[in-house]
């Protein structure tokens, strides 16, 4: 590309700094003169996509066919040539919730037959009662055909009449939970990421590492999980079988696995313990997580 010539003032535009060649050695700028031409203008634009896109897919190829190497890379100071952890994770986080939002929607379901109120005072199935309504009006109805010592009270109240307020419409109980998942779930992943990079802490505490190592390998394995469910996801919706998802979760295992392997330099065995409790620790806490978002919203 045709550089632009330079200006015949020594002094930086930018910072004032005096420029004894082509650009500032205080903040970098390029002392050239101020108007650019359109074709310039477009090059530096082309050029830094061309960059930018050859940088994505070697840090892409890199996260999905080395695991742990992107992380020791960081580690080692080796960053301009790959894209900057955060910002992978931004983007591949954001093209994974759009079309996890899309993949999971699924058309409303008709409603179920209404349950009738009981004839007699005290004559209620409470069991069937609580999946049945479908509507507010009909969960108020049954309640006040129930005697007071039959109806709900406090926190079940409040979670039964806000079920019944998601579910009007005719969406049904499973569509209720997915819908409440789905946009929680990004808030779910940043309590949860911090959370697992103190669990990767700790089951490396003998290392050498602050907190920040550990959050990048954090967020590269995160990174990768989102991948590999983004194609369990799209081949689960063709093929309408929940096996490729599944191989997803196992995938992400095992490459939680060899990226420990990887990243902190230890043998197999060793990181397949620690991967096995960072993993369902992992979807414990996550399972811990959901449910109070699910108390919290709910509770309202």
């Amino acid at each position: 590309m045709k550089t632009q010539p330079l200006r015949s003032e020594k002094n930086c535009l930018n910072c004032g700094t005096e420029v004894p060649e082509r650009y500032c050695t205080h903040c970098g700028q390029e002392n050239t003169v101020q108007h650019e031409s359109f074709g310039h203008l477009a090059g530096h634009v082309v050029a830094d996509i061309v960059h930018y896109d050859s940088q994505f897919l070697t840090t892409f190829k890199y996260l999905i066919i080395r695991p742990g190497f992107l992380t020791k890379e960081y580690w080692a100071g080796r960053r301009v040539r790959y894209v900057n952890p955060i910002k992978l994770y931004v983007f591949i986080s954001f093209v994974f919730f759009l079309f996890f939002a899309i993949l999971t929607h699924t058309p409303e379901q008709p409603a179920k037959k209404k349950v009738k109120a009981p004839k007699k005072e005290g004559v209620v199935d409470l069991s069937a009662m609580n999946t049945a309504y479908n509507s507010v009006a009909q969960f108020d109805s049954l309640q006040a055909a129930l005697p007071p010592s039959k109806r709900l009270t406090g926190v079940e109240y409040r979670w039964q009449r806000r079920i019944a307020a998601l579910k009007e419409g005719g969406k049904t109980a499973d569509d209720v939970i997915i819908e409440m998942f789905s946009h929680n779930l990004p808030k779910i992943m940043f309590l949860l990421m911090p959370l697992f990079a103190l669990m990767v802490k700790w089951t490396h505490r003998k290392r050498k590492l602050v907190y920040t190592d550990h959050a990048i390998f954090t967020i590269h394995i995160h990174s990768f999980l989102f991948i590999i469910l983004f194609v369990g996801l799209v081949l689960r919706f063709f093929v309408h079988d929940d096996l490729p998802l599944d191989l997803a979760y196992w995938g992400g295992f095992f490459y939680l696995v060899f990226a420990l392997k990887s990243a902190y330099q230890q043998g197999f065995l060793k990181s397949f313990v620690k991967g096995a409790l960072l993993f369902f620790g992992y979807i414990f806490f996550a399972m811990l997580v959901f449910m109070g978002f699910i108390f919290a919203v709910l509770s309202v």
